[in-house]
């Protein structure tokens, strides 16, 4: 391992990989260590979207009368819990002031350019057969069960309309011409043609192959435990395999990046966004097209061999990871009463991630003020995998003083400064 490495990249769920590739094939010395395996955090078992149409903060109008309402219910699509938390309290209040309508257009606007970019590089990047990514443009289906869940979605499709990203219109018989496999009740539906998906897992071992093909050297089982500074700079970075001393550092570690950044005076409100997913045999179904059930946000998506089901969110803490059994069966319930899953299926690979979410559901990308050297990409909550390309290109125009690719202000640490 280079000690003394140009860049070092703390991360490596796709976010980081994404972002060793960028760098390293710009011609900087790269080393990305990970305290796992690159790609076995939140970045693993997620539906594997690469959806602009999907391109939405988490703070959306009314969100948190709903979040109310559903307080009551084991199984409902979000959580948000009650206790004397002083960070939760604070994080909840920006939160709130982040669900006017307005705020919600303009976060729509910055996530769709960066999921744009991101399915047109994840597309050159399948399209080289050496790297085993195997990107499937398929569309995406949003099912409402009820009319009103019907008209959210089209709410949804016009203000997408208005930022280039197209889909249809369908009644319950267009639904079902889109997808024949859906048995259960539906009202109606809007179909996106041109939206993608892939295995997560392939996203990141595709990135760290190209990263490592340009000179980056992707380091396991290696945890950054603390920063040494000089002044406003990091001159040194204590792993548990000892010192590195980069000239820049990329934070790029989910929701455990909020305690890394406080080391040096920056503060991150990442909340963790516990979400699930489990997997069913392939044969079960003969779903071909991935499908949004809009009142329970559950994300049904038809991989090699298996259908993942996806779905739920609970603010936690980052410690907090237990399974909830309750959460996985709500997941499951959804998707049988919508495919008419078999009896005999079982529910395999239960798994879940702590998506980092800020209050308002925009990543933080950047450059901190405070510590010129270091390096924010994080903050990604559902969309990661969806937004690494271009997080990856916005942090390689930074590093290297070019101008910017994409619009950094909604993005920049300085509003968390």
């Amino acid at each position: 391992m280079n000690p003394k490495p140009e860049i070092l990249i703390i991360g490596g769920g796709v976010i980081g990989v994404a972002v060793a590739d960028a760098l390293s094939r710009a011609g900087s010395a790269v080393v990305l260590i990970d305290r796992d395996l690159p790609g076995h955090g939140c970045s693993y078992g997620n539906a594997g979207w690469v959806a602009p149409c999907f391109a939405t903060p988490l703070p959306r109008p009314g969100l948190l009368l709903k979040a109310a309402r559903w307080m009551l219910d084991r199984r409902s699509p979000l959580r948000i819990p009650l206790r004397p938390d002083p960070a939760l309290v604070a994080w909840l209040v920006r939160f709130l002031w982040n669900t006017r309508q307005e705020r919600f257009v303009a976060g729509t606007r910055a996530l769709v350019e960066l999921s744009q970019y991101s399915l047109e590089a994840f597309g050159e990047l399948a399209s080289d057969r050496r790297r085993g990514l195997d990107l499937q443009r398929k569309g995406l289906l949003q099912v409402g069960l009820t009319p009103k869940g019907v008209t959210g979605l089209v709410a949804d499709l016009r203000m997408m309309e208005a930022f280039g990203v197209e889909g249809t219109v369908l009644d319950e018989e267009g639904v079902r011409e889109v997808e024949p496999s859906l048995t259960g009740p539906v009202a109606g539906g809007v179909h996106f043609p041109q939206e993608a998906h892939l295995e997560p897992l392939e996203a990141v071992r595709a990135f760290a192959k190209r990263a490592e093909d340009a000179g980056a050297q992707i380091i396991p089982s290696t945890e950054a435990i603390r920063f040494r500074r000089d002044g406003d700079r990091i001159t040194g970075v204590l792993t548990t395999r000892g010192w590195i001393e980069p000239a820049t550092v990329v934070l790029a570690s989910g929701v455990w990046s909020r305690s890394l950044a406080a080391q040096v005076g920056l503060s991150l409100p990442l909340f963790g966004g516990k979400g699930y997913s489990v997997t069913v045999d392939r044969s079960a179904t003969a779903l071909r097209t991935p499908v949004l059930v809009a009142e329970r946000k559950v994300a049904i998506t038809p991989h090699s061999g298996r259908v993942r089901l996806a779905g739920t969110l609970e603010l936690v803490k980052d410690h907090e990871t237990m399974i909830a059994p309750h959460r996985v069966d709500a997941i499951r319930k959804t998707a049988t009463d919508l495919l008419g899953l078999p009896e005999w299926v079982s529910v395999d690979e239960p798994w879940r991630g702590l998506r980092p979410c800020t209050p308002d559901g925009l990543p933080v990308i950047g450059r901190s003020r405070r510590v010129p050297n270091l390096m924010v990409a994080a903050g990604h909550q559902m969309l990661g995998l969806q937004t690494a390309p271009a997080t990856a290109r916005l942090v390689t125009d930074l590093v290297h003083d070019h101008t910017p690719s994409f619009d950094p202000q909604p993005f920049s640490p300085e509003r968390y400064e």
